[in-house]
């Protein structure tokens, strides 16, 4: 089955196959020559990528989900998705759900328990499960069964049991996500800091990104990677504004000359000096020395 996109009065996307007997329903989507545009609904899905990658794109983030791997979407996610650029096919399993299937009636244990910590919790959009874990292997392993039973009647308690075991389940995987993502970032922290310290001991010499990596014990690569994600720009851009910044400085309490305060902060042609200084303070060393004697 391909995707239908129908919207109600409040612009609410209809999902074909949900009904209020039993809110449930699976869908083929194939996004190979086809991109789902911009929607939200309260149903949620626990989707499975069957066949290439897929990106999911929200408000706040992009997200991969490559061929195996599944993942959660949330109520009321605006979202779109296509086909990952380089994939040569991407077809996914859907299976939505309203949260009532689950919570039973209004203000139920499984409602206020189980559901709402994650539905109310809007820092929670997308989540990509893989088989990386125990609890990932185990949603994928419930996704396969559901499919299963795509075409067998009778069948709603068993969707209904399953979409409980995997609804626990990822529970259970939003707490392994979150401890991994917290020691990711203290991690990165200090690395981060290590960078900066090695950038502000050495500024003076004539260090490198082959330096600084080195030193973090990572690749150049990836320490401009982390580096840009933290502060927005590369680690020489940095190390440049460092730079500037202790002139500056010397300019403003010394009577060294231009040229060697050019060299005492590392700069060691000190016309390159002089563009750079004028670059990023927007006047000549000598016009910020004469500005600040006033």
């Amino acid at each position: 089955m391909n995707y239908s996109f129908i919207q109600d009065e409040n612009a609410v996307e209809q999902i074909d196959g949900i009904t209020y007997e039993f809110p449930y329903t699976m869908h083929e989507r194939d996004l190979t020559s086809y991109t789902i545009p911009w929607h939200w609904h309260e149903e949620l899905e626990f989707n499975y990528a069957y066949k290439g990658s897929i990106i999911i794109e929200t408000v706040n983030r992009t997200y991969t989900v490559r061929q195996s791997e599944a993942y959660f979407i949330n109520t009321n996610i605006m979202n779109t998705k296509r086909k990952a650029k380089g994939a040569s096919v991407a077809v996914e399993h859907a299976h939505l759900f309203h949260p009532i299937l689950l919570a039973g009636h209004y203000r139920s244990i499984f409602e206020t328990k189980y559901l709402n910590p994650v539905l109310q919790n809007q820092s929670i959009e997308v989540m990509v499960i893989k088989e990386d874990t125990e609890s990932g292997k185990e949603f994928l392993e419930l996704l396969h069964c559901l499919t299963r039973l795509r075409k067998t009647e009778n069948s709603e308690f068993q969707v209904r049991n399953l979409l409980s075991q995997a609804w626990l389940v990822l529970v259970k995987e939003i707490g392994l996500q979150r401890q991994k993502n917290s020691l990711q970032a203290a991690y990165t922290h200090e690395r981060t800091r290590d960078i900066l310290s090695f950038i502000h001991k050495h500024y003076q010499d004539n260090i490198t990104v082959a330096n600084i990596s080195e030193h973090a014990n990572i690749s150049p690569k990836e320490c401009i990677r982390s580096f840009k994600n933290t502060f927005h720009q590369t680690p020489m851009d940095y190390l440049i504004h460092y730079r500037i910044e202790q002139a500056k400085r010397l300019l403003r309490e010394t009577d060294e000359s231009i040229t060697n305060i050019a060299f005492m902060t590392g700069f060691h042609n000190s016309a390159y000096f002089g563009k750079m200084f004028k670059k990023l303070a927007g006047m000549t060393p000598r016009e910020f020395r004469q500005e600040h004697k006033k």
